[in-house]
Protein backbone atom coordinates (compact mmCIF):
# COMPACT_ATOMS: atom_id res chain seq x y z
CA UNK A 1 0.00 0.00 0.00
CA UNK A 2 1.32 3.44 -0.94
CA UNK A 3 1.11 5.79 2.05
CA UNK A 4 -0.37 9.23 1.57
CA UNK A 5 2.44 11.60 0.83
CA UNK A 6 1.12 14.26 3.15
CA UNK A 7 2.20 11.98 6.01
CA UNK A 8 5.76 11.73 4.68
CA UNK A 9 7.31 13.57 7.62
CA UNK A 10 5.59 11.32 10.14
CA UNK A 11 5.73 7.86 8.52
CA UNK A 12 9.17 6.48 7.64
CA UNK A 13 10.12 3.10 6.10
CA UNK A 14 11.23 0.55 8.69
CA UNK A 15 14.17 -1.76 8.10
CA UNK A 16 16.85 -1.60 5.46
CA UNK A 17 16.88 -2.01 1.69
CA UNK A 18 20.01 -3.72 0.42
CA UNK A 19 20.77 -3.19 -3.28
CA UNK A 20 23.40 -5.88 -3.88
CA UNK A 21 21.07 -8.79 -2.99
CA UNK A 22 18.34 -7.22 -5.15
CA UNK A 23 20.64 -7.03 -8.18
CA UNK A 24 21.79 -10.62 -7.60
CA UNK A 25 18.15 -11.78 -7.41
CA UNK A 26 17.38 -9.95 -10.68
CA UNK A 27 20.19 -11.83 -12.45
CA UNK A 28 18.93 -15.10 -10.97
CA UNK A 29 15.41 -14.46 -12.30
CA UNK A 30 16.56 -13.57 -15.82
CA UNK A 31 18.95 -16.51 -15.96
CA UNK A 32 16.28 -18.90 -14.66
CA UNK A 33 14.23 -18.24 -17.79
CA UNK A 34 16.36 -20.43 -20.07
CA UNK A 35 14.21 -19.73 -23.14
CA UNK A 36 15.17 -16.03 -22.87
CA UNK A 37 11.60 -15.08 -23.69
CA UNK A 38 10.93 -12.70 -20.81
CA UNK A 39 12.06 -9.25 -19.74
CA UNK A 40 12.52 -7.86 -16.25
CA UNK A 41 11.84 -4.41 -14.90
CA UNK A 42 13.62 -3.32 -11.73
CA UNK A 43 12.15 -0.54 -9.60
CA UNK A 44 14.37 1.00 -6.91
CA UNK A 45 12.20 3.21 -4.72
CA UNK A 46 14.48 4.98 -2.26
CA UNK A 47 14.45 7.68 0.39
CA UNK A 48 18.19 8.21 0.18
CA UNK A 49 21.49 6.33 0.06
CA UNK A 50 21.40 2.52 -0.06
CA UNK A 51 21.59 0.71 3.26
CA UNK A 52 24.47 -1.40 1.99
CA UNK A 53 27.84 -0.60 3.64
CA UNK A 54 29.41 2.50 2.07
CA UNK A 55 32.41 0.62 0.53
CA UNK A 56 29.89 -1.47 -1.43
CA UNK A 57 28.49 1.47 -3.39
CA UNK A 58 31.01 1.20 -6.31
CA UNK A 59 30.30 -2.54 -6.33
CA UNK A 60 26.56 -1.83 -6.63
CA UNK A 61 27.18 0.31 -9.72
CA UNK A 62 29.60 -2.22 -11.20
CA UNK A 63 27.19 -5.12 -10.67
CA UNK A 64 24.41 -3.17 -12.33
CA UNK A 65 26.71 -2.72 -15.33
CA UNK A 66 27.47 -6.45 -15.45
CA UNK A 67 23.76 -7.23 -15.34
CA UNK A 68 23.02 -4.76 -18.15
CA UNK A 69 25.93 -6.11 -20.23
CA UNK A 70 24.46 -9.59 -20.04
CA UNK A 71 20.80 -8.78 -20.69
CA UNK A 72 20.70 -5.45 -22.57
CA UNK A 73 17.20 -4.35 -23.53
CA UNK A 74 15.62 -7.29 -21.69
CA UNK A 75 16.39 -5.30 -18.56
CA UNK A 76 14.77 -1.99 -17.68
CA UNK A 77 15.76 -0.08 -14.56
CA UNK A 78 13.76 2.70 -12.93
CA UNK A 79 15.11 4.49 -9.87
CA UNK A 80 12.86 6.85 -7.95
CA UNK A 81 14.27 9.12 -5.28
CA UNK A 82 11.50 10.19 -2.94
CA UNK A 83 12.92 12.60 -0.37
CA UNK A 84 13.92 16.18 0.28
CA UNK A 85 15.78 17.98 -2.53
CA UNK A 86 19.04 17.97 -0.61
CA UNK A 87 19.08 14.15 -0.27
CA UNK A 88 22.03 12.38 -1.89
CA UNK A 89 20.86 10.03 -4.66
CA UNK A 90 24.25 9.70 -6.39
CA UNK A 91 24.27 5.90 -6.12
CA UNK A 92 20.90 5.60 -7.87
CA UNK A 93 21.97 8.09 -10.55
CA UNK A 94 25.22 6.18 -11.16
CA UNK A 95 23.29 2.88 -11.39
CA UNK A 96 21.00 4.32 -14.06
CA UNK A 97 23.90 5.77 -16.05
CA UNK A 98 25.81 2.48 -15.88
CA UNK A 99 22.80 0.51 -17.13
CA UNK A 100 22.36 2.94 -20.04
CA UNK A 101 26.01 2.52 -21.00
CA UNK A 102 25.30 -1.13 -21.80
CA UNK A 103 22.05 -0.56 -23.69
CA UNK A 104 19.47 -1.24 -20.99
CA UNK A 105 16.44 1.04 -20.69
CA UNK A 106 17.02 3.07 -17.54
CA UNK A 107 15.70 6.24 -15.91
CA UNK A 108 16.04 8.20 -12.70
CA UNK A 109 13.18 10.28 -11.35
CA UNK A 110 13.17 12.65 -8.44
CA UNK A 111 9.55 13.69 -8.14
CA UNK A 112 8.13 16.39 -5.96
CA UNK A 113 6.54 15.11 -2.80
CA UNK A 114 3.09 14.80 -4.34
CA UNK A 115 1.04 12.02 -5.88
CA UNK A 116 0.77 13.60 -9.36
CA UNK A 117 4.54 13.78 -9.80
CA UNK A 118 5.00 10.19 -8.65
CA UNK A 119 2.16 9.02 -10.88
CA UNK A 120 3.87 10.55 -13.93
CA UNK A 121 7.06 8.56 -13.25
CA UNK A 122 5.17 5.32 -12.65
CA UNK A 123 3.32 5.84 -15.95
CA UNK A 124 6.67 6.11 -17.72
CA UNK A 125 7.73 2.82 -16.16
CA UNK A 126 4.54 1.15 -17.40
CA UNK A 127 5.24 2.51 -20.90
CA UNK A 128 8.75 0.96 -20.85
CA UNK A 129 7.27 -2.38 -19.86
CA UNK A 130 4.79 -2.22 -22.74
CA UNK A 131 7.59 -1.37 -25.19
CA UNK A 132 9.68 -4.33 -24.01
CA UNK A 133 6.75 -6.71 -24.27
CA UNK A 134 5.90 -5.49 -27.80
CA UNK A 135 9.52 -5.96 -28.93
CA UNK A 136 9.54 -9.54 -27.67
CA UNK A 137 6.17 -10.55 -29.13
CA UNK A 138 5.72 -12.08 -32.57
CA UNK A 139 3.01 -9.86 -34.06
CA UNK A 140 1.48 -12.52 -36.31
CA UNK A 141 1.15 -15.26 -33.69
CA UNK A 142 1.28 -13.40 -30.38
CA UNK A 143 3.99 -15.78 -29.15
CA UNK A 144 7.02 -14.54 -27.24
CA UNK A 145 10.26 -14.45 -29.21
CA UNK A 146 13.44 -15.92 -27.79
CA UNK A 147 16.26 -13.42 -27.28
CA UNK A 148 19.76 -14.71 -28.02
CA UNK A 149 21.78 -15.55 -24.92
CA UNK A 150 25.21 -15.52 -26.61
CA UNK A 151 25.45 -11.71 -26.74
CA UNK A 152 27.97 -9.85 -24.58
CA UNK A 153 27.64 -6.07 -24.68
CA UNK A 154 30.44 -3.58 -24.25
CA UNK A 155 30.25 -0.23 -22.53
CA UNK A 156 29.53 2.85 -24.61
CA UNK A 157 32.69 4.47 -26.06
CA UNK A 158 34.83 1.37 -25.45
CA UNK A 159 37.99 1.46 -27.61
CA UNK A 160 38.39 -1.04 -30.46
CA UNK A 161 41.62 -2.21 -28.85
CA UNK A 162 39.67 -3.36 -25.80
CA UNK A 163 37.70 -6.59 -25.81
CA UNK A 164 38.27 -9.65 -28.00
CA UNK A 165 38.12 -10.18 -31.76
CA UNK A 166 37.55 -13.30 -33.82
CA UNK A 167 39.48 -13.60 -37.11
CA UNK A 168 38.14 -15.33 -40.21
CA UNK A 169 41.30 -15.73 -42.29
CA UNK A 170 42.74 -17.73 -45.18
CA UNK A 171 45.20 -19.68 -43.05
CA UNK A 172 42.56 -20.89 -40.57
CA UNK A 173 40.82 -24.06 -41.77
CA UNK A 174 38.26 -23.96 -38.95
CA UNK A 175 37.22 -20.32 -39.28
CA UNK A 176 37.01 -18.50 -42.61
CA UNK A 177 34.79 -16.49 -44.97
CA UNK A 178 32.83 -18.69 -47.34
CA UNK A 179 31.28 -16.01 -49.57
CA UNK A 180 29.88 -12.48 -49.75
CA UNK A 181 26.41 -11.49 -50.99
CA UNK A 182 25.17 -8.13 -52.24
CA UNK A 183 21.74 -7.05 -53.50
CA UNK A 184 20.58 -6.34 -57.02
CA UNK A 185 17.63 -4.05 -57.64
CA UNK A 186 15.70 -2.24 -60.33
CA UNK A 187 12.43 -0.36 -60.23
CA UNK A 188 10.15 -3.15 -61.41
CA UNK A 189 11.59 -5.80 -59.13
CA UNK A 190 12.34 -5.74 -55.45
CA UNK A 191 15.54 -7.62 -56.21
CA UNK A 192 17.35 -10.58 -54.75
CA UNK A 193 20.69 -11.68 -53.35
CA UNK A 194 23.58 -11.72 -55.80
CA UNK A 195 26.84 -13.47 -54.96
CA UNK A 196 30.04 -11.44 -55.15
CA UNK A 197 32.87 -12.85 -57.25
CA UNK A 198 35.48 -14.37 -54.93
CA UNK A 199 38.89 -12.76 -55.52
CA UNK A 200 40.81 -15.70 -54.06
CA UNK A 201 42.94 -18.40 -55.61
CA UNK A 202 40.64 -21.31 -56.36
CA UNK A 203 43.43 -23.70 -55.35
CA UNK A 204 44.99 -22.28 -52.17
CA UNK A 205 42.65 -19.32 -51.35
CA UNK A 206 45.50 -16.82 -51.41
CA UNK A 207 44.65 -13.23 -52.36
CA UNK A 208 48.16 -12.31 -53.45
CA UNK A 209 49.20 -11.81 -57.11
CA UNK A 210 45.98 -13.08 -58.67
CA UNK A 211 45.50 -13.96 -62.34
CA UNK A 212 41.93 -14.16 -63.63
CA UNK A 213 40.48 -16.66 -66.09
CA UNK A 214 40.54 -14.91 -69.50
CA UNK A 215 37.14 -16.38 -70.43
CA UNK A 216 34.81 -15.85 -67.45
CA UNK A 217 37.02 -13.40 -65.50
CA UNK A 218 35.33 -14.74 -62.35
CA UNK A 219 37.89 -17.36 -61.27
CA UNK A 220 41.42 -16.68 -60.05
CA UNK A 221 44.72 -18.38 -59.29
CA UNK A 222 47.62 -16.88 -57.37
CA UNK A 223 51.07 -16.32 -58.82
CA UNK A 224 52.46 -19.49 -57.27
CA UNK A 225 49.66 -21.76 -58.54
CA UNK A 226 49.79 -20.11 -61.97
CA UNK A 227 53.45 -21.11 -62.35
CA UNK A 228 52.48 -24.75 -61.95
CA UNK A 229 50.95 -24.63 -65.45
CA UNK A 230 47.48 -25.47 -66.82
CA UNK A 231 46.08 -23.34 -64.02
CA UNK A 232 42.60 -23.12 -65.53
CA UNK A 233 42.52 -26.50 -67.30
CA UNK A 234 40.19 -28.21 -64.85
CA UNK A 235 38.19 -25.01 -64.48
CA UNK A 236 37.35 -25.03 -68.22
CA UNK A 237 36.93 -28.82 -68.58
CA UNK A 238 33.43 -30.28 -68.84
CA UNK A 239 32.71 -33.66 -67.28
CA UNK A 240 30.32 -36.15 -68.93
CA UNK A 241 28.37 -33.39 -70.60
CA UNK A 242 28.05 -31.35 -67.40
CA UNK A 243 28.69 -27.63 -67.88
CA UNK A 244 32.22 -26.65 -66.87
CA UNK A 245 32.79 -24.31 -63.96
CA UNK A 246 33.99 -21.57 -66.31
CA UNK A 247 30.82 -21.70 -68.38
CA UNK A 248 28.66 -21.72 -65.25
CA UNK A 249 30.40 -18.64 -63.83
CA UNK A 250 30.23 -16.82 -67.17
CA UNK A 251 26.49 -17.53 -67.42
CA UNK A 252 25.88 -16.29 -63.88
CA UNK A 253 27.84 -13.09 -64.53
CA UNK A 254 25.87 -12.51 -67.74
CA UNK A 255 22.53 -13.13 -66.02
CA UNK A 256 23.47 -10.85 -63.11
CA UNK A 257 23.45 -13.46 -60.33
CA UNK A 258 27.21 -13.03 -59.87
CA UNK A 259 28.58 -9.52 -59.38
CA UNK A 260 32.02 -7.92 -59.25
CA UNK A 261 33.14 -5.63 -56.42
CA UNK A 262 36.36 -3.65 -56.67
CA UNK A 263 38.93 -3.55 -53.88
CA UNK A 264 37.65 -0.21 -52.61
CA UNK A 265 34.22 -1.75 -52.00
CA UNK A 266 35.52 -5.11 -50.79
CA UNK A 267 39.19 -4.82 -49.73
CA UNK A 268 39.64 -8.44 -48.64
CA UNK A 269 37.97 -11.80 -48.12
CA UNK A 270 39.39 -11.99 -44.59
CA UNK A 271 37.60 -10.23 -41.75
CA UNK A 272 37.74 -9.78 -37.96
CA UNK A 273 34.54 -9.53 -35.89
CA UNK A 274 34.50 -8.13 -32.37
CA UNK A 275 32.91 -10.48 -29.85
CA UNK A 276 31.27 -7.70 -27.84
CA UNK A 277 28.25 -5.82 -29.24
CA UNK A 278 28.49 -2.03 -29.01
CA UNK A 279 24.86 -1.27 -29.88
CA UNK A 280 21.43 -2.81 -29.54
CA UNK A 281 18.04 -1.83 -30.93
CA UNK A 282 14.57 -3.31 -30.78
CA UNK A 283 15.45 -5.79 -33.56
CA UNK A 284 19.23 -5.86 -34.01
CA UNK A 285 22.55 -5.98 -32.22
CA UNK A 286 25.61 -4.29 -33.72
CA UNK A 287 29.31 -5.27 -33.58
CA UNK A 288 32.48 -3.77 -35.08
CA UNK A 289 34.01 -5.51 -38.14
CA UNK A 290 37.34 -4.92 -39.89
CA UNK A 291 38.80 -6.25 -43.14
CA UNK A 292 42.16 -7.97 -42.72
CA UNK A 293 45.20 -7.83 -44.96
CA UNK A 294 45.64 -11.55 -45.78
CA UNK A 295 49.42 -11.10 -45.97
CA UNK A 296 50.04 -9.74 -42.48
CA UNK A 297 46.69 -9.60 -40.65
CA UNK A 298 46.65 -5.79 -40.38
CA UNK A 299 43.34 -3.92 -40.53
CA UNK A 300 42.62 -2.42 -43.96
CA UNK A 301 39.74 -0.55 -45.56
CA UNK A 302 36.87 1.24 -43.83
CA UNK A 303 35.57 0.36 -40.39
CA UNK A 304 32.45 -1.78 -40.78
CA UNK A 305 29.62 -2.85 -38.51
CA UNK A 306 27.85 -6.21 -38.38
CA UNK A 307 24.10 -6.24 -37.80
CA UNK A 308 22.48 -9.39 -36.48
CA UNK A 309 19.05 -10.21 -35.16
CA UNK A 310 18.59 -10.02 -31.38
CA UNK A 311 16.46 -13.10 -31.58
CA UNK A 312 17.42 -16.75 -31.84
CA UNK A 313 16.95 -18.51 -35.16
CA UNK A 314 18.48 -21.03 -37.50
CA UNK A 315 20.71 -20.24 -40.49
CA UNK A 316 17.83 -19.92 -42.99
CA UNK A 317 15.72 -17.68 -40.75
CA UNK A 318 18.75 -15.42 -40.29
CA UNK A 319 19.21 -15.21 -44.08
CA UNK A 320 15.51 -14.34 -44.45
CA UNK A 321 16.03 -11.60 -41.86
CA UNK A 322 18.99 -10.19 -43.83
CA UNK A 323 16.98 -10.41 -47.04
CA UNK A 324 14.23 -8.23 -45.57
CA UNK A 325 16.81 -5.71 -44.34
CA UNK A 326 18.61 -5.48 -47.68
CA UNK A 327 15.39 -5.29 -49.68
CA UNK A 328 14.07 -2.47 -47.49
CA UNK A 329 17.36 -0.54 -47.52
CA UNK A 330 17.78 -0.85 -51.29
CA UNK A 331 14.23 0.27 -52.05
CA UNK A 332 14.79 3.22 -49.69
CA UNK A 333 18.04 3.92 -51.59
CA UNK A 334 16.06 4.03 -54.84
CA UNK A 335 13.75 6.64 -53.35
CA UNK A 336 16.89 8.49 -52.20
CA UNK A 337 18.28 8.59 -55.73
CA UNK A 338 14.94 9.92 -57.02
CA UNK A 339 14.94 12.55 -54.28
CA UNK A 340 18.42 13.71 -55.30
CA UNK A 341 17.42 13.74 -58.97
CA UNK A 342 14.39 15.86 -58.07
CA UNK A 343 16.63 18.41 -56.34
CA UNK A 344 18.87 18.49 -59.43
CA UNK A 345 15.80 18.92 -61.62
CA UNK A 346 14.55 21.82 -59.47
CA UNK A 347 17.66 23.83 -60.37
CA UNK A 348 16.33 24.77 -63.80
CA UNK A 349 13.50 26.77 -62.22
CA UNK A 350 15.96 29.22 -60.66
CA UNK A 351 18.28 31.85 -62.05
CA UNK A 352 22.00 31.20 -62.44
CA UNK A 353 22.98 32.97 -59.23
CA UNK A 354 20.69 30.72 -57.19
CA UNK A 355 21.51 27.38 -58.81
CA UNK A 356 24.74 27.00 -56.83
CA UNK A 357 22.69 27.38 -53.65
CA UNK A 358 20.34 24.58 -54.76
CA UNK A 359 23.31 22.33 -55.60
CA UNK A 360 24.61 22.88 -52.07
CA UNK A 361 21.47 21.54 -50.40
CA UNK A 362 21.73 18.16 -48.61
CA UNK A 363 21.31 14.91 -50.53
CA UNK A 364 20.08 11.56 -49.23
CA UNK A 365 22.29 8.45 -49.31
CA UNK A 366 21.54 5.01 -47.88
CA UNK A 367 24.71 2.99 -47.38
CA UNK A 368 25.05 -0.34 -49.17
CA UNK A 369 25.06 -3.49 -47.01
CA UNK A 370 26.51 -6.93 -47.76
CA UNK A 371 25.97 -10.35 -46.20
CA UNK A 372 28.95 -12.50 -45.20
CA UNK A 373 28.63 -16.27 -44.91
CA UNK A 374 31.13 -17.64 -42.40
CA UNK A 375 32.38 -21.05 -41.36
CA UNK A 376 33.06 -21.17 -37.63
CA UNK A 377 34.24 -24.56 -36.36
CA UNK A 378 32.26 -26.44 -39.03
CA UNK A 379 29.04 -24.50 -38.37
CA UNK A 380 27.63 -22.00 -40.86
CA UNK A 381 26.64 -18.52 -39.75
CA UNK A 382 25.88 -15.28 -41.55
CA UNK A 383 26.14 -11.60 -40.66
CA UNK A 384 25.09 -8.44 -42.43
CA UNK A 385 27.81 -5.79 -42.68
CA UNK A 386 27.88 -2.17 -43.80
CA UNK A 387 30.15 0.83 -43.47
CA UNK A 388 30.40 2.38 -40.00
CA UNK A 389 28.94 5.88 -40.01
CA UNK A 390 31.37 8.36 -38.48
CA UNK A 391 29.86 11.44 -36.87
CA UNK A 392 26.97 12.46 -34.65
CA UNK A 393 24.55 9.56 -35.15
CA UNK A 394 20.94 10.72 -34.83
CA UNK A 395 17.41 9.52 -35.37
CA UNK A 396 15.72 12.16 -37.53
CA UNK A 397 12.24 10.65 -37.46
CA UNK A 398 10.58 7.37 -36.45
CA UNK A 399 8.01 4.94 -37.80
CA UNK A 400 5.29 6.36 -35.56
CA UNK A 401 5.49 10.13 -36.00
CA UNK A 402 8.52 11.19 -33.94
CA UNK A 403 10.35 14.24 -35.35
CA UNK A 404 13.81 15.42 -34.31
CA UNK A 405 13.54 18.28 -31.77
CA UNK A 406 15.69 20.62 -33.87
CA UNK A 407 13.20 20.45 -36.73
CA UNK A 408 10.21 21.12 -34.49
CA UNK A 409 11.93 24.15 -32.98
CA UNK A 410 12.90 25.58 -36.38
CA UNK A 411 9.41 25.11 -37.82
CA UNK A 412 7.82 26.74 -34.78
CA UNK A 413 10.27 29.64 -34.95
CA UNK A 414 9.72 30.23 -38.67
CA UNK A 415 5.94 30.04 -38.30
CA UNK A 416 6.07 32.61 -35.51
CA UNK A 417 8.17 34.90 -37.71
CA UNK A 418 6.01 34.29 -40.77
CA UNK A 419 9.06 33.38 -42.86
CA UNK A 420 9.02 31.03 -45.83
CA UNK A 421 5.29 30.40 -45.97
CA UNK A 422 3.97 33.10 -48.25
CA UNK A 423 3.30 32.71 -51.92
CA UNK A 424 4.63 36.13 -52.94
CA UNK A 425 8.35 36.95 -53.11
CA UNK A 426 9.71 38.75 -50.03
CA UNK A 427 13.05 40.11 -48.96
CA UNK A 428 15.57 37.46 -47.94
CA UNK A 429 17.16 34.71 -50.02
CA UNK A 430 15.80 35.52 -53.46
CA UNK A 431 16.07 32.32 -55.45
CA UNK A 432 14.39 33.87 -58.49
CA UNK A 433 12.14 31.14 -59.87
CA UNK A 434 12.18 31.02 -63.68
CA UNK A 435 9.00 30.01 -65.47
CA UNK A 436 9.69 27.01 -67.70
CA UNK A 437 7.89 26.43 -70.96
CA UNK A 438 6.75 23.08 -72.30
CA UNK A 439 9.68 22.97 -74.71
CA UNK A 440 11.96 22.28 -71.75
CA UNK A 441 10.11 19.12 -70.83
CA UNK A 442 11.79 15.85 -71.68
CA UNK A 443 10.37 12.41 -72.10
CA UNK A 444 10.51 10.36 -68.90
CA UNK A 445 12.86 7.42 -68.79
CA UNK A 446 11.09 5.95 -65.77
CA UNK A 447 9.16 3.17 -67.49
CA UNK A 448 11.06 0.49 -65.61
CA UNK A 449 10.06 1.99 -62.30
CA UNK A 450 6.31 1.86 -62.80
CA UNK A 451 5.60 -0.17 -59.69
CA UNK A 452 7.37 2.23 -57.37
CA UNK A 453 7.62 5.73 -58.76
CA UNK A 454 5.43 8.48 -60.09
CA UNK A 455 7.52 10.05 -62.85
CA UNK A 456 5.90 13.49 -62.80
CA UNK A 457 8.18 16.45 -63.29
CA UNK A 458 9.24 18.55 -60.32
CA UNK A 459 7.45 21.90 -60.12
CA UNK A 460 8.52 23.97 -57.09
CA UNK A 461 5.71 25.67 -55.22
CA UNK A 462 5.47 29.41 -54.74
CA UNK A 463 7.57 30.71 -51.88
CA UNK A 464 10.37 33.15 -51.17
CA UNK A 465 12.48 30.14 -50.09
CA UNK A 466 13.94 32.14 -47.24
CA UNK A 467 13.89 29.15 -44.90
CA UNK A 468 15.70 26.25 -46.56
CA UNK A 469 17.29 24.69 -43.51
CA UNK A 470 19.44 21.55 -43.81
CA UNK A 471 17.49 19.99 -40.94
CA UNK A 472 14.26 19.97 -42.99
CA UNK A 473 15.44 17.49 -45.63
CA UNK A 474 14.95 14.14 -43.85
CA UNK A 475 11.29 14.98 -43.23
CA UNK A 476 10.92 16.25 -46.79
CA UNK A 477 12.37 12.96 -48.04
CA UNK A 478 9.79 10.90 -46.13
CA UNK A 479 7.04 13.11 -47.57
CA UNK A 480 8.58 12.77 -51.04
CA UNK A 481 8.63 8.95 -50.82
CA UNK A 482 4.90 8.96 -50.05
CA UNK A 483 3.93 11.30 -52.88
CA UNK A 484 6.24 9.82 -55.52
CA UNK A 485 5.00 6.29 -54.77
CA UNK A 486 1.40 7.47 -55.30
CA UNK A 487 0.74 7.03 -51.61
CA UNK A 488 1.68 3.34 -51.63
CA UNK A 489 4.90 3.61 -49.60
CA UNK A 490 6.61 5.86 -47.10
CA UNK A 491 10.27 5.68 -46.00
CA UNK A 492 10.67 6.67 -42.34
CA UNK A 493 12.70 5.86 -39.22
CA UNK A 494 15.52 7.84 -40.80
CA UNK A 495 18.73 7.55 -38.80
CA UNK A 496 22.39 8.15 -39.47
CA UNK A 497 24.78 11.09 -39.73
CA UNK A 498 24.80 14.47 -41.46
CA UNK A 499 28.15 14.81 -43.26
CA UNK A 500 30.02 17.63 -44.94
CA UNK A 501 32.22 16.09 -47.64
CA UNK A 502 35.67 17.25 -48.76
CA UNK A 503 34.19 18.76 -51.92
CA UNK A 504 31.79 20.89 -49.84
CA UNK A 505 28.71 18.80 -50.58
CA UNK A 506 26.29 17.90 -47.78
CA UNK A 507 24.70 14.50 -47.39
CA UNK A 508 22.53 12.59 -44.96
CA UNK A 509 24.10 9.11 -44.77
CA UNK A 510 21.34 6.83 -43.54
CA UNK A 511 20.78 3.21 -42.59
CA UNK A 512 18.17 0.83 -41.19
CA UNK A 513 15.03 2.60 -42.49
CA UNK A 514 11.41 1.47 -42.18
CA UNK A 515 9.03 1.38 -45.14
CA UNK A 516 5.29 1.68 -44.54
CA UNK A 517 3.10 0.02 -47.15
CA UNK A 518 -0.48 1.21 -47.71
CA UNK A 519 -3.12 -1.48 -47.26
CA UNK A 520 -4.51 -0.92 -50.77
CA UNK A 521 -1.25 -2.21 -52.25
CA UNK A 522 -1.37 -5.25 -49.96
CA UNK A 523 -4.89 -6.03 -51.13
CA UNK A 524 -3.93 -5.59 -54.78
CA UNK A 525 -0.87 -7.85 -54.38
CA UNK A 526 -2.93 -10.57 -52.70
CA UNK A 527 -5.60 -10.32 -55.42
CA UNK A 528 -2.99 -10.58 -58.17
CA UNK A 529 -1.35 -13.54 -56.44
CA UNK A 530 -4.70 -15.29 -56.19
CA UNK A 531 -5.43 -14.74 -59.88
CA UNK A 532 -1.94 -15.82 -60.98
CA UNK A 533 -1.49 -18.63 -58.47
CA UNK A 534 1.76 -17.06 -57.19
CA UNK A 535 3.12 -15.58 -53.98
CA UNK A 536 4.87 -12.62 -55.64
CA UNK A 537 3.09 -10.23 -53.28
CA UNK A 538 5.44 -11.34 -50.54
CA UNK A 539 8.12 -9.22 -52.20
CA UNK A 540 6.55 -6.20 -50.50
CA UNK A 541 7.02 -7.65 -47.01
CA UNK A 542 8.88 -5.04 -44.96
CA UNK A 543 8.75 -6.80 -41.60
CA UNK A 544 7.25 -6.05 -38.21
CA UNK A 545 8.24 -2.35 -38.19
CA UNK A 546 5.98 -1.65 -41.20
CA UNK A 547 2.99 0.09 -39.56
CA UNK A 548 1.15 0.57 -42.84
CA UNK A 549 -1.54 3.24 -42.97
CA UNK A 550 -1.27 3.90 -39.21
CA UNK A 551 2.40 4.81 -39.59
CA UNK A 552 1.62 7.08 -42.55
CA UNK A 553 -1.10 8.87 -40.59
CA UNK A 554 1.26 9.27 -37.62
CA UNK A 555 3.83 10.92 -39.91
CA UNK A 556 1.41 13.49 -41.31
CA UNK A 557 0.00 14.24 -37.86
CA UNK A 558 3.38 15.66 -36.82
CA UNK A 559 4.83 16.75 -40.20
CA UNK A 560 4.70 20.41 -41.14
CA UNK A 561 5.64 21.22 -44.73
CA UNK A 562 8.62 23.54 -45.07
CA UNK A 563 10.43 25.21 -47.95
CA UNK A 564 12.19 21.88 -48.55
CA UNK A 565 8.82 20.30 -49.36
CA UNK A 566 7.75 23.27 -51.47
CA UNK A 567 11.02 23.18 -53.43
CA UNK A 568 10.14 19.61 -54.49
CA UNK A 569 6.56 20.58 -55.35
CA UNK A 570 5.08 18.36 -52.64
CA UNK A 571 1.44 18.79 -51.66
CA UNK A 572 0.32 19.25 -48.09
CA UNK A 573 -1.44 16.11 -46.84
CA UNK A 574 -4.04 15.83 -44.09
CA UNK A 575 -3.51 12.70 -41.99
CA UNK A 576 -7.21 11.86 -42.33
CA UNK A 577 -6.87 11.73 -46.14
CA UNK A 578 -4.15 9.06 -46.14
Amino acid sequence: KLIELREWRKLKPSGHGFYLPAIAKAEELLTYNTSASCALSLLFFSDGKPSDPKPDHPVIVSNMGKLASKFGRRLSVSCIGMAEKSTDFSTLEDMVEEAKQYGSIASFGKPSLDADSLSHIISGLASSLTTSRTEMTELRTGELRQVRMDIVREKLHTLDSEGTWKNYAVDDESRYVQRFWAWTFNGRRTGDFVEIVSRRCMRCYSEDGLQSCPVCEAAFVCRGCFREGDAFANHRASNNGVECECGSLLRRVTMGSLQYKDEEQLPSFCIAVKDQAFGEGAERIVRKVRFLDPANGDYIGPVMVAKESRFAGEYHSQMAYHKNFMRTQNIAASFGRRFNDALDEAEKYFDTSSQAFIRGLPRILFIEPMVVELIDNESEKNILIERYLVGDYKKFNSNMGFVEDEVKKLVKQMNNLGVGVTSQPQQGIDLGIIEEGSEEEEESDDEDDGELFDSKEVEPGESDYGDLQDAYFPQAFSHFSYERSRGNFMVVDLQGVFSLKDDGSKVYELTDPVIHQHKRLRRRSRRQDHNRGTDAGKKWNFGRTDRGINGMKAFFETHKCTDACRLLGLSEVDAEDV
